[in-house]
């Protein structure tokens, strides 16, 4: 589980006008009325990653992007991308949300709402014991397993039926160096390794 990849790729965000945003106001993706096919995308955060993506999934474009002010903002030229429908992602520390972009022969929009969003799961360590939080998964099935730096399986539950999912774990008991947790809900993987007290 060392080089499991970690898949973050949930938001995606879809605006058509000059600006609408998410929930929180974290993203913001916006259409550049009459320029063409040129989208704008903003974020109150000092880190994210973006991604475009094809109708079969394929990653057509993507960065990580680091501002020191808190404020990143992107224009995206989308002149290339022949017509059709596609969807832009972008993941910050604490969630992803993904929003569909439609291209037709002369220009771009964007949906008003982002048609996914998938909060990430926090884990919190103290004395060798590791809580995971994973919030507002409504009821979707979440399946967490915990190996261990070989690679094995110490733990494998799936939970369903359940809004919001709070699980402990006591790593003092267990002879490793490091343990990786991975979680899935919502179509997506949350990969992370904590280093044993």
């Amino acid at each position: 589980m060392k080089n499991v990849v970690k898949l973050g790729l949930a938001f995606a965000v879809f605006l058509t006008a000059f600006g609408v945003r998410a929930n929180d106001t974290d993203f913001s993706v916006s259409v550049r009325s009459g320029l063409g096919k040129l989208i704008n995308f903003s974020i109150n955060n000092t880190r994210a990653h973006v991604s475009i993506y094809g109708k079969d999934g394929e990653v057509l474009f993507e960065e990580n992007i680091k501002a020191k002010d808190g404020k990143i903002s992107r224009t995206y030229d989308l002149n290339a991308f022949p017509a059709g429908n596609y969807y832009l992602e972008a993941e910050n520390g604490a969630k992803v949300a993904r929003y569909e972009i439609k291209i037709d022969e002369k220009s771009a929009s964007v949906s008003e709402k982002a048609i996914a969003q998938v909060l990430k799961p926090v884990l919190t360590t103290k004395d060798g014991l590791v809580t995971v939080n994973i919030k507002d998964v409504d009821k979707t099935p979440v399946e967490i397993k915990l190996y261990d730096e070989n690679n094995v399986e110490l733990y494998s539950e799936t939970f369903t039926g359940e809004d919001d999912i709070a699980k402990r774990f006591d790593t003092n008991r267990i002879q490793a160096d490091q343990f990786t947790f991975v979680m899935k809900y919502n179509n997506r993987m949350f990969v992370e390794t904590i280093a044993a007290k």
